[in-house]
Order: C-alpha cells, then structure tokens, then sequence
C-alpha cells in the first residue's frame, strides 16, 4: 500500500505537494484517475445499474481509497468535497438519479473506512458510493442529524417530505410542544395542553412517507419547533441523511463498523428571561441506507433512529436560561431509544418525548397543564433496504428490508 501523493496548483503555477490526510491508494494507480467504464466488472457484464442511477451515472473509479481519521464528506457544492484531499475531475461529482433530485457520486474502485476513523457526511444531497471491489466499514460513516444539523440529503427541522408541526400558543403562556418528523414510520406528537377552555393538541407528527426499497434516495423531515410568544423559537431536530453503497463485489460492516443515519434530537424550550418559556421541539426522523452489491454482511451497526423531543422550558421572569428545558437526545448508533429532554426548571415544564427505534414507536411529548408547556415528541425511524443477499449478524434498526437486487 502507499499514501496517495496529491499535487495542487494555483492560478500562475504550481503552488505545492502534500500527502492528503486520510488517502490510500492501494492499488499502485493514479489517484487522480477517474471514473471508467467497468460494466464487465467480474468478467460476466452482468451486474445490474447501482440502485438510482442509470449505468451511465453509476460507473465505477479506478482509486483504491482508505479513509482514516476524522473526515468530512460534504455534498453541497457543485463539486462535492472530501476533508484535505484533491481528487480527479469525474472522480466525485454531480448525477441525476432516476426519480428525480441530485445525488453525490464517488467513483472508486475500492473502498475502506479505517478502524477508528470518523467519517461525517454532511450536505444537501445524498451520497453514493459505487466501487467496482470491495467496500469494507471498519469505522464509522456518520450521516445522521446532529440537534438542528441534518445529515447528508436529511431535511432542516420542520422541513421535508414528512415534517412534524409547530407546537401553538393559546392565552398568556400555554405553549404545546413540536411534532416528530416522519420517514419509514410517523413521529410521535408533541405534548398538548389541557385544562383549559379547550384541550390544545400538540404539534402534529410527520406522517410515514417513501416507500421500502427507497424507489427516491432522500433522508429524513425534521421536527416541528417549540412555540412561545416572547422568546425567540427552538428548533426542531434535524432529519437523518441518506448514505448508499453500492459494490459489484461485496459490502461488509465490520464488528467495529457503524453507519448511522439517524435523526436529530429537538432543542429544549428556551427561558429567555420572561415569564413565556417555549415549548419542547420535536424530534427529526431517521434518514436512508442502501446497502447494495452480491454480498452484504452486516456484523456491526447499520441504524436510521429517530431522534428525541426536546424538554419545555418555564418562564420564570429570571436569569435567562435558568428555567431552559434540555435537547433531545440524537438518534442513537444502537438499538436504544434516543431519551426525549429533560425539564427545565420551575414548574410549568415537561419532558420530551424518545425516539423510535425497531421496537420502539417514538413517544409524545409529555402533556402539561393550562399556561404551562409541553414537551416536543420523538422523530420516527429512517429506512434501510438492501440486497436480497444481506446478511446481518450486527444491529439494525429499523428492520432491514432485502429485496434489492445484488
């Protein structure tokens, strides 16, 4: 194996060389050399179009690439980027997929996320990798929604296919909570208020929405934002990204290897010094993974959770941020649920609803008494599909569903 030894120009001449962080070449190639036509990729011309792409699009690289460390992928721009490298032009790009919308390729010939890296993906589209060898996940490819920041391709809070709904305000200091965003399952409500003239519902959930196998490559809505009349909003959780990769050869997660999609945690109810606290945001939903290739086998952790509502706040007419309710947990890289927020102090806040897992609906948020605030309700569960070949000896969650071709 040798590092990849990457040169760069600046405008007027050549500026400087430089190993990149996190770059193996491991096949003795150019590590600028990109994508190629590879449709015989095992020798029989046989292996189908990776998942939303056309043939065309999904073609694989010529780059060995191991990445170690703490790296970011971010797919926004109109060339996407990886943290400290120059790739060749055709390398990582821009395609349509099939169904509409703009997906980030990386074209390589293999892939390796090294035991211990780090690996964040970030960005308005999704990410799909498409290798003619192997993909190994040793460490953690990390597209989930982080509080307010959605994953790769995920929807900013209250916003995506599926969102979940401002909480409301009713008289002088009911507020009721955020609604979960919604994905391959709905998002729990948030905590409604009762006592008094009327009950007032908490926000609404995002509804589930797509389908199992992902026929469009999205990730997941984000959670509707607390409400309060004097206090500036708290946002709901971000959605979850959507991460696909496709192998003609194989896709193995290791005992170590974590991809995680899960959705963000809604922001707890702000105390901003006035007697109006905010209600609790809802939780963002789990995004999308497709695992694609003749052979799949998952020994580690494959997740798509919901992420937790946030704790309302109390309005105590004191300190600023002495009454705060706490922000939902994240979308756990496991089977637990993502816990909903905690209280904040005083009297007139409640918890946040958790987030939903395999086997877990994601809960409401907690209900509360006239003038007081409820609680932001969990995010629903992302989707995972994959070929018919996957195995799985890890966790996953939600349910896999392996009806993609190999």
């Amino acid at each position: 194996m040798r590092s990849a030894f990457l040169c760069w120009c600046a405008v007027g001449g050549f500026a400087g060389c430089g190993f990149a962080p996190g770059l193996a070449n491991t096949d003795g190639g150019d590590a600028n050399e990109g994508p190629h036509d590879d449709s015989g990729r095992d020798g029989s011309g046989s292996e189908p179009a990776p998942q939303h792409l056309t043939d065309s699009n999904g073609q694989p690289g010529s780059l060995d690439l191991t990445l170690t460390g703490s790296v970011t992928i971010t797919t926004s721009s109109a060339t996407p980027t990886i943290s400290g490298m120059t790739l060749a032009s055709g390398t990582f790009d821009i395609r349509p997929q099939l169904q509409g919308g703009d997906v980030a390729v990386l074209h390589v010939a293999r892939l390796t996320i090294a035991q211990g890296a780090v690996v964040r993906v970030i960005g308005t589209r999704p990410l799909i990798v498409v290798a003619s060898g192997a993909i190994e996940i040793l460490g953690i490819v990390d597209a989930s929604g982080k509080q307010s920041l959605p994953g790769a391709g995920g929807s900013a809070p209250g916003e995506g296919a599926a969102p979940g709904v401002t909480g409301i305000h009713f008289g002088t200091y009911s507020d009721t909570g955020g609604g979960g965003g919604g994905f391959g399952a709905a998002g729990a409500a948030g905590g409604a208020i009762t006592n008094c003239t009327n009950t007032l519902n908490g926000g609404a959930p995002g509804a589930s929405t797509g389908d199992d196998t992902l026929t469009v490559l999205i990730g997941g809505s984000g959670g509707g934002q607390g409400e309060s009349q004097a206090c500036s909003a708290n946002p709901g959780g971000a959605g979850g990204g959507a991460v696909q990769l496709t192998s003609a050869t194989s896709v193995h997660i290791a005992t170590s290897g974590v991809i995680n999609a899960g959705g963000g945690g809604g922001a707890g109810g702000i105390d901003c010094g006035s007697f109006d606290g905010n209600s609790g945001a809802g939780g963002g939903a789990g995004g999308a993974i497709v695992l694609q290739a003749p052979v799949v086998h998952n020994e580690g952790v494959v997740v798509a959770n919901g992420g937790g509502g946030g704790g309302s706040g109390s309005g105590s007419g004191g300190t600023p941020g002495t009454d705060a309710g706490m922000p939902g947990a994240d979308g756990q890289p496991s089977a637990t649920t993502a816990s909903g927020g905690a209280a904040g102090g005083g009297t007139s806040s409640t918890t946040g609803g958790s987030g939903a897992t395999r086997v877990a609906v994601p809960n409401p948020g907690t209900t509360n008494i006239c003038e007081r605030n409820g609680g932001g309700g969990g995010g629903g569960v992302g989707r995972i599909a994959a070929s018919s070949s996957f195995i799985d000896d890890g966790t996953t969650s939600p349910l896999v569903i392996a009806t993609l071709p190999r």
